[in-house]
């Protein structure tokens, strides 16, 4: 899976949603019921009349870039869909933007919000000279985990891959400007083993 893919993966989803009652929406999507009703619910109330641009908007500049590594869904419409949101458990959010179980339960389990210590100590087995980058908002139970990297959210990149992922933060910065005061990035955790 690619960057463009894993996030076409989303964007279909979400546009399905637009189109279902709640009813439908939660028994389609039963591993994040409640929040799918929510968003049919919100798209239903035409709450939503400007998510489906920017998302599809987003589509269009990531695919230009085809970058290994999935971005952030727009951070101004994940907060209108509510994947902000408390009222929605972190299984259900995760499930919807395509993440491993296995990073889904460490990230609940163990409280683990951002990359800690035992990240750091995976990353300086490596011996080589690559960066790792995550999807921004995507807190993986290990930089090696298998699943992550084929879902497009993790991954080792040469330091000059990172060119493409630079370019892509500022067209996307520029074209779909947001005031979400945390997602400024939608990569985040550049680390460097220590080579």
């Amino acid at each position: 899976m690619t960057g463009y893919s894993s996030l076409k993966r989303i964007f279909e989803i979400i546009v399905d949603l637009s189109n279902l009652t709640p009813e439908l929406a939660k028994e389609k999507y039963s591993e994040f019921p409640s929040l799918a009703s929510h968003i049919a619910i919100l798209f239903s109330r035409d709450y939503l009349h400007d998510v489906l641009s920017r998302l599809e908007l987003q589509l269009r500049i990531v695919e230009s870039y085809d970058p290994p590594i999935r971005p952030a869904l727009d951070p101004y419409s994940s907060t209108q869909l509510g994947i902000f949101s408390k009222n929605f458990s972190d299984w259900e959010i995760g499930r919807l933007l395509n993440y491993p179980a296995c990073c889904i339960d460490s990230f609940s389990e163990e409280l683990r919000y951002g990359l800690d210590s035992k990240h750091l100590e995976e990353l300086n087995t490596i011996k080589e000279e690559v960066v790792f980058v995550t999807t921004a908002g995507f807190v993986p139970h290990s930089i090696f985990c298998k699943e992550a990297s084929e879902s497009a959210l993790i991954g080792l990149l040469k330091l000059d891959a990172l060119k493409v992922l630079n370019d892509l933060e500022k067209e996307l910065a520029r074209r779909l400007p947001h005031a979400h005061p945390e997602y400024q990035k939608h990569y985040y955790d550049m680390l460097i083993p220590d080579v």
